[in-house]
């Protein structure tokens, strides 16, 4: 009997052994290291939009016309976050469609032969750069941000006014320089990607007022510098955009089994 109970287990641990052979080994996933997002790093984008513009010209008798256009151009920067705080600076550039026009005219008729006169006005922004400081904080990949700095344009006016007289020739009044002053805006930027963002921005830029050198031109008589006027803008500001972002390696890695 002893022998053969001796006989049967070592039967049994025999066949366990052997199906043990057979099958694999159960291991553990191996471990995958997953970067966390972060905003940290530098940035160059594009973006497009439109906006508004109120200006001033003195030798257009302190005319406030509203003008509008859109706007289209690129951004680059650099961002640092600690925490759910970002920090950074950034510059951008701007082609302008923004201009503003007025215009008043006065025909002689019979009941007042000797009195005409026009005024025809046209302020055009050409392009923007800026400079600003953004500060924010995040939520996940969705960033929430203010910015302030300086910005500076270029503008060219045109005016053309004469007045008094049934045979009056008007004159062509032109100004052209570069206008600065503050910008201050909000915006939101939401990363798609690990590298990929697109933010939606608004900016309110006030140029002030300049004084600058207006040449006058009348048919017949030439063109020549008549002294200074002052020329002032503020603009309203809208965009769209995206930014390819270099992250620098990225953040802190979390482990995935």
């Amino acid at each position: 009997m002893k022998k053969l109970l001796l006989s049967t287990s070592f039967f049994v641990a025999s066949t366990a052994a052997v199906l043990a052979a057979d099958f694999p080994m159960q291991t553990k996933s191996p471990i995958v290291a997953a970067p966390v997002f972060t905003w940290t790093g530098c940035y160059v984008g594009a973006h497009v939009g439109g906006g508004t513009m109120t200006s001033i010209n003195t030798e257009g008798g302190n005319q406030n016309p509203i003008g509008k256009g859109a706007i289209a151009g690129g951004q680059a920067g650099c961002n640092y976050q600690d925490g759910n705080w970002v920090v950074g600076l950034e510059g951008e550039g701007s082609w302008s469609g923004i201009k503003t026009t007025s215009n008043s005219t006065t025909v002689p008729n019979i009941f007042n032969p000797g009195n005409a006169s026009i005024f025809d006005q046209a302020i055009k922004n050409n392009n923007d750069f800026a400079i600003a400081a953004r500060a924010g904080i995040t939520f996940d990949r969705t960033l929430i941000y203010g910015k302030g700095g300086w910005a500076w344009g270029s503008f060219n006016s045109n005016n053309v006014s004469g007045c008094c007289g049934l045979g009056f020739v008007p004159s062509t009044f032109t100004q052209s320089g570069t206008l600065d002053g503050f910008l201050v805006g909000v915006g939101i930027e939401h990363a798609l990607t690990r590298n990929w963002t697109i933010k939606a921005e608004y900016n309110y830029i006030g140029f002030g007022s300049k004084e600058l050198s207006t040449t006058q031109c009348t048919p017949g008589i030439g063109c020549g510098v008549t002294g200074t006027s002052s020329l002032g803008a503020t603009k309203q500001l809208f965009k769209v955009g995206a930014n390819y972002l270099f992250d620098f390696g990225g953040g802190p890695v979390v482990a995935r089994y």
